[in-house]
């Protein structure tokens, strides 16, 4: 009876040491994320992981970490910065703390389009993009496309700029995004991404902004947010970067793959958000959330141009380093 366990055994040894067996990855790149994987950096995180697995066969594996495990965004680009955690997804107003020409990025009104927004992290512009961060200690491999950041409340819809009297925000800390909701009427709260759900649904602040995809995988509807509006003053990117001290000690050959799965993995996300925020939109509206539309986005707009660009211009690397940009774009300079 124990001849055939015996042979089993003798079977399974000459499996490995023959190299049957499945080999163990020689390289594992951990990848943290702040959204959970059913948003578009679990599109991401998933089309990269899948790349760069199977052109390696396996030998290199990638880790992808969601909803902050790893720690909030903040502290996850510091330990990319310092080399100690290969690659992060964070939204791009958490990344201008440690490179401030990111920022123009988060000027409101910047892109009036999804087609304006894809030309503007493609080719010429995103290679800007890149020089500021690579000088950062940052290299970008993929544009995450979120949507636009739309208004949520939890206390009345709002249709017009003076809706936002009296109404409290949770806002990224960033400069130019306070400055925006100061400027349209609102009371802006800097919160961590972590505390958001929980300060929304203690009623410590009224209101987030985010698209419908994000908006759904982060539950805001049972957060106490029963309004949205869609304003496009600015359209939320979450780059996926790796460290740069990482991506140097390795070969050229590993380089250009992670290149490839970066901009495989932007492909495969822009599909995802235009296929499937509407779907997301009507979910939302199926289960009480009330979309409005806005009167008067002029206004907006203006008091963004007016206000928000020259009193935030040299915060984002004055007004040359943004010109550079929108000539890049291949759009009006800003005079």
């Amino acid at each position: 009876m124990k001849c055939p366990k015996i042979l089993s055994l003798l079977l399974m040894i000459l499996l490995l040491s023959t190299g049957y067996a499945s080999a163990a990855p020689s390289q594992t790149l951990k990848i943290a994320a702040g959204d959970p994987e059913d948003s578009e950096m679990g599109v991401v995180g998933n089309a990269f992981k899948e790349y760069i697995e199977e052109k390696t066969k396996g030998d290199v594996e990638i880790q992808c970490f969601y909803s902050g495990s790893l720690g909030d965004e903040s502290e996850c680009l510091r330990n990319v910065q310092k080399g100690t955690l290969p690659m992060a997804m964070a939204g791009i107003a958490n990344l201008v703390p440690f490179e401030k020409k990111l920022g123009l990025l988060t000027l409101p009104y910047l892109f009036s389009n999804i087609d304006e927004v894809v030309t503007g992290t493609n080719s010429a512009p995103a290679e800007l993009l890149n020089s500021y961060a690579t000088k950062s200690g940052f290299r970008i491999l993929t544009w995450t496309y979120t949507d636009f950041r739309y208004i949520s409340n939890a206390k009345r819809p709002i249709t017009k700029m003076a809706d936002m009297q009296g109404l409290k925000f949770r806002v990224p800390q960033s400069a130019v995004l306070i400055a925006a909701y100061k400027a349209f009427g609102g009371s802006p709260t800097p919160i961590s991404w972590a505390e958001t759900f929980t300060a929304l649904q203690q009623g410590v602040v009224d209101g987030q902004c985010y698209g419908y995809i994000g908006f759904k995988a982060n539950k805001f509807n049972e957060a106490n947010q029963k309004y949205l509006t869609e304003v496009h003053y600015t359209y939320q990117l979450q780059p996926l970067v790796i460290s740069e001290r990482v991506f140097k000690k390795m070969t050229p050959e590993m380089q250009k793959l992670l290149i490839d799965a970066g901009k495989y993995a932007q492909e495969k996300v822009l599909k995802y958000q235009i296929e499937q925020a509407d779907a997301a939109k009507k979910y939302l509206i199926d289960n009480g959330l009330q979309v409005s539309q806005l009167e008067d986005e002029d206004v907006w707009k203006k008091a963004a141009m007016e206000k928000v660009w020259p009193e935030m211009a040299d915060f984002v690397g004055g007004k040359e380093t943004i010109n550079a940009y929108l000539k890049a774009c291949g759009k009006p300079l800003w005079k």
